[in-house]
């Protein structure tokens, strides 16, 4: 072509000769194999469309279903909202192994804040939430109360409990949980952070009906008084 070029060149007018120019210009960019996207890299095939990608994002506390309760610890000066998101039966909760003839009512919870203008300092929740829970034969067990309360819920303690942390996503399950006991957790102005806690409970006890209770400002030391927030019976083999 190079040749008939220089030919061409030299028999026609400059304005013929232009305009030829400019259309050998574009047939030589139309006859590449693909563009470029403006540094001299091929272009894709296809440009991802940004809205197409779901952004992930932290959990909050309103995704998931109840309004919760309000849990104060001794010195709290603010309290935090509470409330049990999944659980499951275990033989171990956090490496630590149930007793004999017991096991781990493993229970994760989200927390929040009480106001949601502020944030709240030093939350602890290893031994300080409760689950309670009705009996089908009507005793507790061994290792509690052998007797349900006057309105036939048995109470375990919370232990071992996790530290509170700010998950990316909603894989509670998969997250390597660690014991927090000597050491608390921030929670800062509108955030929600996860935790989990385990409750033993004897295994001869058919459990039904479960909530999650705390203590408040008015009742500190009967979990009978706590108030509570019930949540799904857990899975796993009982």
């Amino acid at each position: 072509m190079s040749n008939i070029f220089k030919h061409l060149r030299g028999t026609m007018r400059p304005g013929i000769l232009a305009l030829c120019t400019a259309a050998a210009a574009l047939l030589t960019a139309c006859s590449g194999t693909g563009g470029t996207t403006g540094n001299g890299s091929p272009a894709p095939d296809h440009m991802p469309d940004s809205t197409s990608v779901a952004a992930a994002r932290p959990p909050s506390f309103e995704d998931f279903p109840g309004e919760g309760i309000v849990y104060t610890d001794t010195g709290m000066r603010l309290g935090v909202k509470v409330k049990a998101i999944d659980s499951t039966w275990a033989p171990e909760v956090m490496d630590k192994p149930a007793s004999p003839g017991r096991h781990y009512l493993a229970v994760w919870i989200a927390a929040t804040p009480e106001l949601p203008d502020r944030g709240t300092n030093d939350v602890s929740i290893e031994q300080k939430l409760y689950v309670r829970y009705k009996p089908a034969d009507g005793t507790c067990g061994s290792g509690t109360s052998d007797t349900p309360d006057s309105s036939g819920y048995c109470f375990a303690s919370g232990w071992p409990g996790s530290g509170l942390v700010v998950l990316e996503d909603d894989n509670w399950r998969e997250h390597r949980w660690e014991q927090q006991t000597y050491t608390s957790s921030d929670i800062g102005r509108g955030e929600t952070r996860i935790g989990q806690i385990g409750f033993e409970i004897d295994e001869t006890v058919q459990a039904t009906d479960f909530g999650l209770c705390a203590p408040t400002r008015e009742e500190f030391y009967s979990p009978s008084f706590f108030p509570c927030t019930a949540f799904k019976a857990p899975d796993g083999p009982a």
